[in-house]
């Protein structure tokens, strides 16, 4: 009996202190991990009994997610905290400047998307680093953005004829962000007379969102695999070096080693990344992301804070999302928009309009 005391108590802190592990998860370990090339992810782990105990998880965490909202009735804008019910209906602003401070933080040292990623002092390096700085400018002026979202998007594709494959799909939040500015354009700008260019994808408004969504969360979950339950031993390196970030350690829990603080970092991470993708109360996700999002930080350069303005204002996009018809295409309510068409929902539609948003 004392025995399977003792291992009902561990199981309990391990659950406490995975609560708590996104401290290191939304720390990008390759970042600051100088050699990071000697530490490529382990795809052979993938079938482990561990790596598929994560995945299980994780996947079991989103069910948990289905049951809760089925519990509140179905409705995909639970919780109702009272600012909540503040929408903004401009938020692509936040979520296009935020994207090009990062963008612009990068190329300033000839890298692409992230401080790991440089591309040389050479000729394209400067060329990548003008298209950053394009990309940039057009999201901030909110002149050309359309165009600086395709940019944006070539970019991404060319990004692998540079890198491994596994590092750029690290980058795809950049492809969800650049769909839904493609889509509703930069906001609180009016093209006046003349329609800004590519402004046809306004049409397709209604999957923005999911694009942001499947874009932002699947980089969380890819990050969780390649850089702690396929790749430990970056994070080792990384933890060698940031050694508090295991808090439990700290705690005196000496027992819960930095290989259960990777996993369990891990675990937290996919279940976030699958959470975001399958749409099931985004609210109640982003709440999850905002405190370990912000906790590393005093920890780590300002690099972190930098590479991760993409994220936060994903999130702030996500969190106050407005109805669909209250939502703005090119500074324009979509339900005044004069190229998009808003039909009375039928019940099926406002089932399928709740679960995309």
């Amino acid at each position: 009996m004392p025995s399977l005391y003792r291992l009902l108590l561990r199981a309990g802190l391990f659950l406490v202190i995975a609560l708590i592990a996104p401290t290191v998860a939304w720390a990008h370990e390759r970042w600051f991990v100088s050699d990071w090339q000697r530490y490529p992810p382990q795809f052979g782990l993938l079938l482990t009994p561990s790596v598929l105990f994560a995945i299980a998880l994780a996947c079991g965490a989103v069910g948990l997610l289905a049951g809760i909202r089925v519990l509140v009735g179905g409705d995909n804008r639970f919780p109702y905290v009272g600012f909540l019910r503040y929408y903004d209906r401009s938020n692509q602003v936040i979520l296009a400047v935020q994207t090009a401070i990062s963008l612009i933080a990068v190329a300033v040292n000839l890298a692409v998307f992230a401080p790991n990623l440089t591309a040389g002092t050479g000729i394209l390096g400067f060329i990548l680093a003008g298209i950053e700085v394009f990309v940039a400018f057009s999201f901030i002026s909110g002149l050309l953005t359309r165009v600086g979202a395709l940019a944006l998007i070539a970019l991404f594709l060319f990004a692998f004829f540079l890198y491994p494959a596994w590092v750029v799909l690290e980058q795809t939040l950049y492809i969800g962000i650049a769909l839904y500015l493609l889509i509703v354009g930069r906001g609180l700008v009016r093209p006046g007379p003349h329609q800004e260019p590519l402004a046809y994808f306004a049409r397709y408004w209604r999957l923005a969102p999911l694009f942001l969504r499947l874009g932002v969360g699947f980089s969380l979950a890819w990050v969780a695999f390649t850089e702690k339950l396929l790749d430990p031993a970056l994070a080792q390196a990384f933890l060698k070096t940031h050694p508090t970030f295991n808090v439990a350690q700290l705690l005196g829990l000496t027992w819960f080693t930095n290989d259960h603080y990777i996993f369990a970092a891990g675990i937290v991470e996919l279940t976030i990344g699958l959470a975001l993708m399958s749409g099931i109360l985004p609210k109640l996700v982003i709440f999850g992301m905002f405190v370990p999002f912000n906790l590393a930080l005093p920890f780590l350069p300002p690099a972190e804070l930098l590479g991760h303005l993409p994220i936060f204002a994903a999130m702030y996009v996500l969190l106050f999302l407005p109805p669909q018809a209250e939502q703005m295409i090119d500074g324009t309510e979509t339900a005044k928009h004069p190229k998009i068409e808003v039909l009375p929902f039928t019940k099926k539609e406002r089932v399928q309009e709740t679960l995309s948003t």
